[in-house]
């Protein structure tokens, strides 16, 4: 037998021991005591076949080499374990989901059993989506250099929208279905048993939760303005001059290992002052000539520099200690030439 094949089974038989381990579990005494133990066999089953799905035979692998890591190949053991990912929460969260329906002797238990099931679901199919959407390899263009003259008056140079809005707040995500697992149901059990006061106060608890996350998610993606002439910049509401922006830092995203990646800079200034740059999306470069040009004019009249720490005042481990931050020279060169998402980043991580 294959390791897929063995993959298929050992998530097949790992699935109904982890639902009826979840169904059991606020059952009491020895029951709950083994439906731990099956909960702990059903997940180490889960995790032991995506292990397997991602190997094409039993022969033990070859050790690792000192050269470059295979972006396709890391490509196309993400996508595969993706797929496996998401069979498993589709068939794993509709035996949930139907699981829930029958339990009824246990109104917390069947709340959050459901919505167990019905996130696996969601997790499966977005999953499976992201595996079919991420299969076609994209060639990325380099910046092309150019001495054009610098445009005049003020030029949008990073649109806020909801790709770049998603691409940053990606490694929120799970944290945030994480924490929403666990409220909602919760939310559920008050309400259905409250008097109609309590009911009203959690919804309108609710919509301020979300209404204040979503202006602080639109405020971490701005509309970024910039005057080259003046080498001034405005975010938001916010006007002030390239020489006040002091630091550089870069993040990127990637939506599946060896894929496509999105690539930030992020200058930072005074009174917590940040000027996110969005310069690759997807792999595909975000600023036009123009925009390019404006934005290196802004870095040229800025004053970045390596962050220090109190204990390291002439910046000997800055490197070590801020792994992300980018010197002037190194944040002129990223914003220049963007790098493919097959180059090295200039940082120790990411």
């Amino acid at each position: 037998m294959s390791p897929r094949r063995a993959a298929i089974v050992v998530a097949i038989v790992s699935m109904p021991v982890l639902a009826a381990s979840v169904a059991f579990l606020p059952t009491g005494g020895g029951v709950s005591l083994l439906s731990a133990l099956g909960i702990a066999v059903g997940l180490t089953g889960a995790g032991l076949a995506m292990l397997w799905a991602t190997r094409s035979s039993w022969e033990p692998e070859a050790a690792p080499s000192p050269r470059a890591p295979d972006r396709s190949a890391a490509h196309r053991r993400a996508r595969r374990l993706l797929r496996v990912q998401g069979w498993v929460g589709v068939v794993g969260g509709l035996g949930i989901v139907m699981l829930s329906l029958g339990v009824s002797d246990a109104e917390r238990a069947t709340v959050r059993l459901g919505a167990l099931g019905v996130g696996l679901l969601i997790l499966g199919i977005v999953s499976i989506v992201l595996a079919r959407t991420t299969g076609r390899e994209r060639r990325e263009e380099d910046a092309a250099s150019d001495d054009e003259p610098l445009p005049a008056g003020w030029v949008l140079v990073s649109r806020r929208d909801r790709g770049a809005l998603v691409i940053f707040l990606v490694p929120g995500l799970v944290a945030g279905v994480w924490g929403a697992w666990q409220v909602v149901p919760l939310m559920i059990l008050t309400a259905r048993d409250a008097p109609p006061g309590i009911v009203v106060l959690l919804g309108l608890s609710a919509i301020a939760v979300v209404a204040g996350l979503a202006v602080w998610a639109l405020r971490q993606i701005p509309d970024v303005w910039i005057d080259a002439e003046t080498a001034r910049v405005r975010v938001g509401s916010r006007v002030v001059a390239g020489s006040a922006l002091t630091s550089a830092r870069v993040t990127a995203t990637a939506m599946i290992t060896g894929g496509t990646r999105s690539l930030f800079l992020i200058l930072e200034g005074p009174e917590k002052l940040r000027v996110p740059l969005l310069l690759r999306r997807r792999g595909e470069l975000a600023m036009n000539p123009a925009q390019r040009r404006a934005t290196l004019a802004l870095i040229d009249a800025a004053a970045i520099e390596l962050p220090r720490a109190k204990e390291d005042p002439r910046g000997n481990f800055s490197r070590t200690l801020y792994p992300t931050h980018l010197d002037a020279g190194q944040a002129r060169e990223l914003v220049a030439h963007p790098p493919r998402s097959d180059e090295d980043l200039p940082i120790t991580v990411g």
